[in-house]
C-alpha cells in the first residue's frame, strides 16, 4: 500500500507548543504522535518556505519547531521553479492575492511534489472551501493533481470524535 504524502505548512509545526490555544495544541500533539507511530503509512513533506518561516520565527518557536522536525524527519523539498510558477498561476487566477504569496507557495510546493494532503491551521486563507476549489480549478486547468487542504484532526480522526 502506498504511503499518504502529507505536506505540513508552518502553522502546524509551530502549534506544537501553544498554550494560548490549548485545543489546537492538543490536536497537533495527537497528530504528530500518530505520524511518528505510523511512519509506515505517512510520508511527511516540507518545503523551503516552511524552513524559511521557521528560521525567521522568534527563537522559542524556532527551537520548538526544529525539534519537531527532527522527531518526524520530513522530506525536505528543494527549491522548485515549477512550484514558484504554479504559485504565480494561483495569484493570477485570483485564488488569493499576491499579499498571501507564501500561503500559495506552500500549496504549489505540495502540489508539485504530488502530496495528497496539505495539513494546516491557516483557516483564514488555506483551509477554506473557496480556496480549495480555486486551487483545484487551476490544478485541473494546468494538468496538476487535485489536493485536499485539511486541519490535523482530519488526519487523526479527532474531528469525528468530538
Amino acid at each position: 500500500m502506498r504511503k499518504l504524502r502529507i505536506y505540513l505548512d508552518t502553522s502546524v509545526i509551530s502549534m506544537i507548543d501553544s498554550p494560548h490555544v490549548p485545543d489546537k495544541e492538543a490536536i497537533t500533539k495527537e497528530f504528530f504522535r500518530l505520524v511518528v507511530e505510523q511512519l509506515d503509512e505517512y510520508e511527511v513533506v516540507i518545503s523551503p518556505i516552511s524552513l524559511e518561516e521557521i528560521h525567521n520565527a522568534p527563537e522559542n518557536i524556532r527551537t520548538r519547531s526544529l525539534a519537531v522536525l527532527q522527531l518526524i524527519q520530513p522530506i525536505e523539498v528543494s527549491e522548485r521553479q515549477e512550484a514558484e510558477k504554479l504559485a504565480q498561476l494561483y495569484v493570477d487566477a485570483g485564488v488569493l492575492s499576491n499579499k498571501h504569496i507564501n500561503d500559495l507557495r506552500h500549496v504549489a510546493y505540495a502540489v508539485s511534489v504530488r502530496c495528497d494532503y496539505i495539513v494546516s491551521w491557516n483557516m483564514k486563507h488555506l483551509v477554506r472551501v473557496q480556496t480549495i476549489e480555486r486551487v483545484n480549478s487551476v490544478n485541473f486547468e494546468y494538468h496538476y493533481p487535485m489536493i485536499q487542504i485539511v486541519t490535523p484532526e482530519f488526519i487523526t480522526g479527532e474531528l469525528y470524535n468530538a
